[in-house]
């Protein structure tokens, strides 16, 4: 295997939770795993010690991890003051933070990659084309990369309508779930939790989340439907006051519903394992979209048929009637038809939770590494 010098920059990584920050430290670990020379550019805070037992290498970027121009001018400025330890390696821009530092400073580096990747997520495909001017110079720099790493086919098409002459730079692999999420039993929903279905949402209490779609179709089930349910919530309050009207929904739907916070690793694996029935239903917003959904593919581990909305790239990580139900977001009636129909039929949860698992098993992190990077 040809071992490679790989920088990945990015402004989001655990433990700040995220989709991005979840892709690039899989990411790193996988192509460590895989014999590449890999550092990771991250806004951490770095200690010898702890950084010892990982397979990669983890520098300190003095930011918060955003995309404001302040971000944008700390991550260049570091660039040039490191341009001997990028020269002659891959420069992989993970994520839109460290991809909108380079799109509108990239030529302040002073000197150029052997190699440039870029990883599109999805929103920042529409977001860096609002404007004509960020759009001329986010299209030259998408030029000038190597390899452009897609998650799913609904952000190829959103890239290719926009810049068709992008498509033989383009590398379409998915995600996987998150190592530290994967069940310690294959077998371990072969039989459903006794009691109460126990219904699970893992994700921010963000509008784009649509927990609230979620709160709303339960309230809208039959009686005898609520008395055998309940249903947990796991994610950060980023919006103070969208996680107030989830807890006022709550309380009007019948049934208990826990907010357990932004737990602990070893403590979502628990949920997820101890859960029927998985439930993201993504809400399209206006240059916000879900790309992809690595949670799909954890809840998917386990065993967990999905409830999900029909958006984005969430096509790619649930198959309709295959290993979850997808509703019309613009529907809530079918979003409603879709929970009772999952309640009611045991046997459809069965079958879609072990199709589920069976599936997961193709999607790993070594593999979109081994794509993009190289085994």
């Amino acid at each position: 295997m040809a071992r490679h010098k790989i920088n990945l920059l990015t402004h989001e990584f655990p433990p700040k939770r995220g989709g991005a920050g979840v892709y690039c430290e899989e990411m790193a670990y996988a192509a460590a795993s895989l014999g590449h020379d890999m550092t990771v550019w991250a806004p951490v805070k770095t200690d010898t010690e702890s950084n010892a037992s990982l397979p990669y290498s983890l520098s300190s970027l003095p930011l918060r991890g955003s995309q404001n121009w302040r971000c944008s001018i700390g991550l260049i400025r570091k660039v040039r003051r490191k341009a001997a330890e990028f020269i002659g390696s891959t420069l992989h821009l993970a994520e839109p933070g460290s991809l909108r530092a380079f799109v509108r400073l990239g030529s302040f580096t002073g000197f150029f990659p052997k190699r440039l990747m870029i990883t599109l997520h999805g929103s920042e495909i529409s977001l860096f084309s609002r404007f004509p001017l960020e759009k001329f110079f986010f299209r030259k720099l998408l030029r000038r990369a190597d390899e452009i790493h897609i998650l799913s086919h609904f952000n190829k098409k959103a890239l290719l309508t926009r810049f068709p002459e992008l498509a033989s730079k383009i590398v379409l692999a998915p995600g996987a779930a998150r190592r530290l999420f994967l069940p310690e039993s294959k077998d371990n929903k072969d039989e459903e939790t006794e009691g109460k279905l126990r219904m699970l949402t893992v994700g921010r209490l963000h509008p784009r989340k649509g927990q609230d779609r979620i709160l709303d179709a339960i309230r809208q089930i039959p009686n005898d439907l609520k008395a055998g349910l309940e249903y947990y919530v796991i994610g950060p309050e980023v919006r103070p006051h969208y996680a107030r009207g989830l807890r006022e929904q709550a309380d009007l739907s019948g049934i208990p519903v826990h907010f357990l916070g932004d737990l602990q690793d070893h403590d979502v694996r628990i949920a997820y394992e101890s859960s029927d029935i998985f439930a993201l239903t993504s809400v399209p917003r206006a240059h916000s979209v879900e790309g992809f959904g690595f949670v799909y593919l954890e809840a998917a581990a386990h065993g967990l048929p999905a409830l999900a909305h029909r958006t984005g790239g969430v096509e790619d990580a649930v198959i309709h009637d295959e290993t979850g139900l997808l509703a019309n977001p613009n529907d809530s009636d079918d979003l409603v038809r879709s929970l009772e129909l999952l309640l009611r039929d045991g046997k459809l949860r069965k079958r879609l939770g072990q199709k589920a698992r069976e599936r997961s098993l193709h999607f790993t992190w070594k593999k979109t590494a081994g794509e993009l990077y190289g085994t």
